[in-house]
């Protein structure tokens, strides 16, 4: 079966992260969030596989090639300019192998859903599009699905930008019931893709579903049971990497369990102490001196060396980090290539790419 990935956002959210790489090669548990896309395809069938890229589209490309190192065949759709999800599916339709059923992936999505019932439900149907949903605590600043008895979609409610804004700055407002979303993966029809406008930024929520209803067009709702969430930024990042680490999410970790809490790959070199309750993931290559203590979520990516002495809680470090001896880092996020100096005490924050922090400094909401 053939599937498409649409992975051409800015991520503007994960900078500076994303001014190095496009937002969908953003390692979790030092494998990009791509491969858990692509894996979860290929265990389900999907074994020939289009990118829709466009920011740092190169990037992509370079990381899977044609597929082959991943057991799968890929080619790539760039966009010239930015086209939205029905416009991105368009541009990507004439890079497939054949006119067939295709499913669609939007590239900032974590889960362990069972893609080959969603596949099954749309074939029993007879739909001509299934959009599958999760069900999310109400309200929510996502688009709400409304279902008749059959499964058919009566109506499609965006938020506006307004509401999005006013949950956003009030998270805690009181819970009303449960709403179906678009959880971002879909089941097409060759005729619902070829019906998409080419050429021009098309709206798939906004857009082709609404007009599919309107008309009676055999738009259909699969709600799914499992771990999802929208990578949209640093907050669900965090809780994806800690999911995932203890076992929240049924997928395959990349590495192997060391000890109690601990996941290492190949070459990784774990002396350090784990705290009571830690997790930690390493690296290839990745070494933690004796003496360095982890504590809550760690991810020490490849090539990092921490030095003796150090102190790392709920941290995410990616590759060739250098930490030396004395630091304590709690809640950092550090792109690669950053050099962390002997005493430094860092709190709350993300540092960019090929940074060098100088000894004893002092960074964050604490100082």
């Amino acid at each position: 079966m053939q599937g498409i990935i649409i992975a051409g956002g800015y991520g503007t959210r994960f900078r500076p992260l994303t001014y190095t790489r496009p937002k969908p090669l953003i390692p979790i548990l030092n494998r990009p969030l791509l491969e858990y896309q692509v894996a979860l395809l290929k265990a389900h069938g999907v074994t020939e596989i289009v990118f829709a890229t466009n920011y740092m589209a190169e990037a992509i490309e370079e990381h899977f090639g044609d597929g082959s190192r991943f057991g799968v065949r890929m080619r790539y759709a760039r966009e010239e300019q930015p086209l939205g999800t029905a416009g991105a599916i368009r541009n990507a339709a004439g890079s497939l192998w054949r006119r067939e059923t295709v499913v669609v992936f939007n590239g900032d999505i974590v889960t362990d859903f069972d893609l080959s019932a969603i596949i099954r439900l749309h074939q029993q149907r007879g739909a001509r599009a299934t959009v599958t949903l999760k069900a999310v605590p109400s309200p929510n600043p996502y688009g709400v699905i409304d279902l008749d008895a059959d499964g058919r979609v009566l109506s499609w409610r965006e938020p506006t930008e307004e509401q999005k804004k006013a949950l956003a700055a009030n998270p805690n407002v009181e819970q009303t019931g449960w709403d179906y979303i678009n959880a971002g993966f879909y089941v097409l029809e060759p005729e619902v893709v070829e019906s998409i406008p080419e050429g021009r930024a098309v709206s798939i929520e906004r857009e082709v579903y609404p007009r599919m209803i309107a008309q009676g067009e055999g738009l259909f709702g699969a709600p799914a049971e499992g771990y999802w969430v929208d990578v949209a930024g640093p907050a669900q990042y965090w809780r994806v990497t800690s999911d995932l680490l203890r076992g929240r999410v049924n997928v395959p970790l990349p590495g192997a369990p060391q000890a109690e809490g601990l996941w290492c790959m190949e070459g990784a070199q774990a002396r350090g102490i784990l705290d009571a309750g830690a997790v930690a993931h390493l690296g290839e290559e990745a070494i933690v001196e004796e003496g360095v203590r982890l504590r809550g979520t760690v991810v020490i990516g490849a090539g990092c060396r921490i030095e003796k002495g150090s102190v790392l809680e709920d941290c995410v470090l990616l590759e060739q980090v250098h930490v030396g001896e004395g630091v304590c880092l709690t809640r950092v996020l550090c792109d690669r290539e950053v050099t962390v100096a002997a005493g430094c005490q860092i709190d709350d924050a993300v540092i960019a790419a090929g940074s060098r922090i100088e000894r004893e400094s002092r960074i964050g909401t604490s100082w």
